[in-house]
């Protein structure tokens, strides 16, 4: 896995749980 499509798919995340409500 490159570091580009790493860092996409760990910002994906977090904005799914900050869209979610889920960021603390």
């Amino acid at each position: 896995m490159t570091g580009k499509v790493q860092d996409f798919f760990l910002c994906s995340l977090l904005l799914c749980n900050i869209s979610a409500g889920w960021c603390d």
